[in-house]
């Protein structure tokens, strides 16, 4: 089976804008955007295609042009929605369920970010160039093309966001603009700060990595590169101000599952070898998927390690608050990763030796056997046998098993 995947490469930075734009030129259909924009109970705007060169680079130019812009402009007006009425525009549409849950995610997560900046509830905040029924057009938009060209996972770069100052409703703010940074802050964004002056990231485009996205290191390892997409950006920076929509493609015989975790890590270097020893098995009792203890030289070459642990958002905060308590650190770090795992599931298994448990994952045409640890241990001590020749012996046996 082959999964879609969209990798976004936001080397100059992110908007609604340019991610309709590159979608758009991946092959979402201009057409269906346009019939499926009409759903909307929202009046007063039309839309504009077309193709620009944005130094040199060949790219698609998507912009929504409302009724009271001067012919020729690109400034928005500023109308104020709050979140209610913009799930309210949404849920009374009839854009398919798959188009208004992406778009509320969206909105869901901004209106989150919107609140904590400015003290509000996320239902009481009063969006304002986020509100505006461009920027609507923009996130519905973006939901209608990933439908249009089925996307099943959104990876996405290390985004880079320049510096300065950038006119908004409440007068100049600064680069990144706050939206940005908490979004950031609560979503495990990757910001890259650059010298270029003006703002590279907006809002609507952090949120919809927020709320869609995952990273991976190495998004185009064991992937097909299909199609390519390229957004024109409406600033002008000294590089070329687009937004590269990669279509990348995997086929498996069952795909690997894909999920968001919490890596929670801190550098620890005057904790006892028995205190880590019990963090870190009380942390894996306590619901994380796995924790370490790595040595790493600090500061004044003093010896220490690297306490990590990966978990999920249900186990976060039982975990955070068990490392201060456990150990002698201070402060950590913690940011979202996405997790690639294969599938897998337990069987109990007669070996030669008596019955044990037998992990079987699998990946494109080959299937794996892992005996359970545990199991091998009590069948080594009840045989008399060393433990590594059990070992090697109930992983022949299941192998050929599953032949």
């Amino acid at each position: 089976m082959k999964e879609k995947i969209l990798y976004l490469e936001c080397y100059s930075g992110i908007s609604g804008d340019m991610t309709v734009g590159a979608l758009l030129d991946l092959g979402a259909d201009a057409g269906h955007l346009r019939e499926e924009l009409k759903k909307l109970p929202a009046e007063g705007y039309e839309l504009r295609f077309g193709r620009r060169k944005v130094r040199g680079i060949d790219a698609f130019d998507f912009d929504v042009i409302l009724a009271e812009q001067e012919e020729h402009t690109h400034s928005h007006s500023h109308h104020h929605r709050t979140m209610k009425e913009i799930r309210e525009i949404l849920l009374g549409s009839e854009l398919s369920e798959t188009v208004k849950e992406t778009a509320l995610k969206i909105f869901t997560v901004l209106a989150e970010a919107e609140g904590k900046v400015h003290g509000k509830s996320p239902e009481d905040v009063a969006f304002h160039e986020v509100g505006a029924v461009d920027s609507i057009v923009d996130i519905v938009g973006t939901a209608v093309c990933l439908e249009d060209l089925g996307i099943q996972k959104l990876f996405y770069s290390e985004l880079y966001e320049g510096r300065g100052h950038v006119r908004c409703q409440h007068g100049l703010m600064p680069v990144p603009v706050p939206a940005v940074l908490e979004l950031s802050a609560a979503h495990g964004l990757r910001l890259h700060l650059t010298e270029t002056r003006g703002e590279m990231v907006t809002p609507t485009g952090a949120a919809i990595l927020a709320a869609l996205g995952h990273r991976e290191e190495d998004p185009l390892q064991g992937r097909k590169i299909v199609g390519i997409g390229i957004g024109a950006g409406k600033k002008e920076f000294p590089h070329a101000n687009i937004l590269r929509a990669l279509l990348l493609e995997e086929e498996t015989g069952e795909p690997a599952e894909t999920e968001d975790v919490w890596v929670l890590e801190t550098n620890v270097d005057d904790s006892t070898g028995e205190e880590l020893g019990y963090c870190l098995e009380h942390l894996l009792r306590a619901g994380a998927k796995d924790a370490c203890c790595i040595p790493i030289g600090m500061k004044k070459s003093r010896p220490a390690f690297l306490l990590q642990a990966i978990c999920d958002e249900e186990h976060r905060e039982a975990l955070e608050n068990l490392i201060f308590r456990e150990t002698t650190s201070i402060g950590f770090r913690r940011y979202r990763q996405a997790r690639r795992v294969l599938p897998r599931e337990i069987c109990l298994f007669e070996s030669s030796l008596g019955p044990v448990r037998i992990k079987y994952c699998r990946h494109l045409d080959q299937t794996f056997a892992y005996p359970e640890y545990e199991d091998a241990a009590e069948l080594a001590e009840k045989t008399g046998k060393p433990f590594r020749e059990v070992m090697d012996l109930l992983k022949k046996e299941a192998a050929e098993g599953i032949r």
